[in-house]
C-alpha cells in the first residue's frame, strides 16, 4: 500500500491528511495558528511558528503509521493565498507573514483606484484591487518602511516552508496568480506590476507549475521520522482552487460554496474569465483549468463575534444555533444584517466597509440578531454567486463545504435563499484532497466521499426573494454612504 499526505497551510490552522492509494482518508492531524494584531488593521503570523507547526502535524501523522512510513511516496501542499514575507539578503526574516486579512494597505488601494487605468492591473493579473493582495502590501511597505532596500527574497508562507524542505525558492502558478503580480495570460511575472511595486523579478521566487515535483534537500526531515529517501514533494496550489478540485467541481457550471471563518463562491472554467468591473478573481488551478469566484470576509467570524458579544463565549453560539434561530421567522421579523464586520472583498472590494443592523427595535432579541446575521451572510454569498453566473453561465450543481454544514438550519437557509438544491460534500478536507489529486490525471478522477442533498423549499425561496431584494438595496446604499462619509470627513 502506497500513501500520500496532503498539507493545508491555513490561517486558522495547519492540517495534514494521510491518504491511501485509493484516496481513502487514513488519519488527520491539525494544529491551530496564532495571528498577531499589533496595530489596528494588522494581521500577521510568525513564519517560524507555522514551520514548527508543520513539522509537528507531519510527525503526528507519521506516528500513526507504525512500520509503513517508508510507503509514503508524496507530500503535496495547499495554502491560504495572499501571504507576504520579506527576507533579507542573508536569509533573515525582515517581516512576519502578513496574511490575507491584513488591512493596512487601504490607503494605497484608494490611491491606486484614483488612477483611471486601475482596471488594467486587474485584467493583467486576475487579482482584485484590495488590501489582501501582496502587490498592495508591497506598495505599503515601500511607502512606509525602508525594508525593500534590505530585501533579498519575497515569498509567501508556503514558499517559506518549501524553502526549508528543498533549499529552493519556488512558487507555483496558482499561488502566484493570487499575488497581483503574475500576468495570468502568459504565466510570467508582470513587468508593469513589478515596476509599480518597486521590485525586480530577481526578488521573487522562480515560477513552476502546480504539478512540479522537487526533491528534499534537508535529509534529516526524511531520516529522523523514517521516511523513504524516494519521497517526492509536489508544489501544489492555493486552498481555494484545490477545494474545487477536491470537491470534483471541475467543469463549467459546477459551483462550490464554502463557509468557514470567511466564505467564497467559485466556478472552474477552461480559460481566464474576468469581470468588467473587477469584482471577481481569476486564479490558476492547473493546465487548462482556472477558478473564478468571489471571496467574502464575513462568515463564521461574524458568529464568533456575536458569541463573544452576546454569550461572552464563542463556542456557545454554535451549540445553541439550531435552537435559537429555528423559531425566528424568515426575515428575522424585519431585522436585516449587512455583514461587512471585517470590511469586505466581493462584491465591493472595500476594506473599510462596516457592518450594520437595519430595522433594529426594542422588539428584537438576541435570537433575532443571530438569525439575521446568518441570513445576511447568505444573502452576501448569493450576490457573489449571481455575479459569477452572469460571467460564466448558470450553475448546474452547487456543492457546499465548510464548518457551517454542521448546522441544518444554516444549510437550509443557504438552499432556500439560493433557490437551489445544495449537494453537501462530506470531504471535509477538500483542499488537502485536492493537493494529492494533483498527482492524478483530471479525466481519471472519481468523486470522493458521499454527498447528501439539502432540498430547496419553493415556498421558502419565494418568501426570501423579497428579503433578498431588500438586502441588495440596503447593501449598495450603505456601501455608497460609507464611501461618501469617508470623503466628507477624512
Amino acid at each position: 500500500m502506497k500513501y500520500k499526505i496532503g498539507i493545508d497551510i491555513g490561517t486558522t490552522n495547519i492540517k495534514a491528511v494521510l491518504y491511501d492509494e485509493n484516496l481513502n482518508r487514513v488519519s488527520m492531524s491539525s494544529e491551530g495558528l496564532r495571528t498577531y494584531h499589533d496595530q489596528m488593521g494588522y494581521a500577521e503570523q510568525n513564519p517560524e511558528e507555522v514551520l514548527n507547526a508543520f513539522y509537528r502535524v507531519l510527525d503526528e501523522i507519521l506516528l500513526s503509521m507504525s512500520g509503513q512510513k517508508k510507503e509514503v511516496e508524496l507530500l503535496s501542499f495547499s495554502s491560504a493565498m495572499h501571504s507576504l514575507i520579506l527576507m533579507g539578503k542573508d536569509h533573515e526574516l525582515l517581516t512576519r507573514s502578513i496574511i490575507w486579512s491584513d488591512n493596512r494597505a487601504v490607503n494605497e488601494v484608494e490611491e491606486f483606484k484614483r488612477n483611471e487605468d486601475w482596471l488594467k492591473h486587474y485584467r493583467n493579473t486576475g487579482t482584485p484591487i484590495h488590501p489582501m493582495s501582496p502587490f498592495f502590501k508591497l506598495l505599503w511597505i515601500g511607502k512606509n518602511t525602508g525594508l525593500l532596500e534590505k530585501t533579498g527574497k519575497i515569498m509567501g508562507i508556503k514558499e517559506y516552508i518549501l524553502m526549508h524542505l528543498t533549499g529552493e525558492c519556488v512558487m507555483d502558478y496558482s499561488m502566484a496568480s493570487a499575488t497581483g503580480m503574475l500576468n495570468i495570460h502568459n504565466l510570467a511575472w508582470d513587468e508593469e506590476a513589478l515596476r509599480h511595486a518597486g521590485i525586480t523579478e530577481a526578488l521573487l521566487p522562480a515560477l513552476k507549475d502546480v504539478t512540479e515535483k522537487v526533491s528534499v534537500e534537508n535529509r534529516s526531515i526524511l531520516e529522523k521520522p523514517g521516511l523513504s529517501s524516494e519521497l517526492e514533494i509536489m508544489l501544489g496550489a492555493s486552498d481555494g482552487c484545490l477545494a474545487n478540485l477536491g470537491s470534483q467541481a471541475l467543469h463549467r457550471g459546477e459551483t462550490t460554496v464554502t463557509i468557514g471563518t470567511s466564505g467564497a463562491v467559485r466556478m472552474t472554467v477552461d480559460a481566464p474569465v474576468l469581470d468588467d468591473a473587477g469584482r471577481t478573481f481569476c486564479y490558476y488551478l492547473m493546465k487548462d483549468k482556472w477558478v473564478i469566484g468571489g471571496a467574502v470576509n464575513n462568515g463564521g467570524n461574524v458568529l464568533a463575534w456575536l458569541g463573544r458579544t452576546i454569550h461572552e463565549e464563542e463556542e456557545t453560539i454554535y451549540k445553541d444555533l439550531e435552537n435559537r434561530v429555528k423559531d425566528i421567522p424568515k426575515g428575522s421579523e424585519g431585522l436585516l444584517f449587512i455583514p461587512y464586520l471585517h470590511g469586505e472583498r466581493a462584491p465591493h472590494w472595500d476594506g473599510r466597509l462596516n457592518a450594520s443592523f437595519i430595522g433594529l427595535s426594542a422588539f428584537h432579541g438576541r435570537d433575532h440578531l443571530i438569525r439575521s446575521a446568518v441570513e445576511g451572510m447568505v444573502f452576501n454569498l448569493r450576490e457573489v454567486w449571481e455575479m459569477l453566473t452572469a460571467l460564466s453561465g448558470d450553475s448546474t450543481t452547487i456543492i457546499a463545504s465548510g464548518g457551517f454544514l454542521e448546522s441544518a438550519v444554516w444549510t437550509g437557509i443557504l438552499s432556500d435563499v439560493f433557490g437551489r438544491d445544495i449537494e453537501i460534500s462530506d470531504a471535509a478536507d477538500s483542499s488537502c484532497l485536492g493537493a494529492v489529486l494533483l498527482d492524478h490525471e483530471p479525466e481519471g478522477l472519481k468523486a470522493q466521499g458521499h454527498r447528501e442533498t439539502m432540498r430547496c423549499t419553493n415556498e421558502n425561496h419565494e418568501e426570501y426573494q423579497l428579503y433578498y431584494r431588500k438586502y441588495i438595496w440596503y447593501a449598495k446604499k450603505m456601501a455608497a454612504l460609507q464611501k461618501e462619509a469617508r470623503e466628507m470627513f477624512e
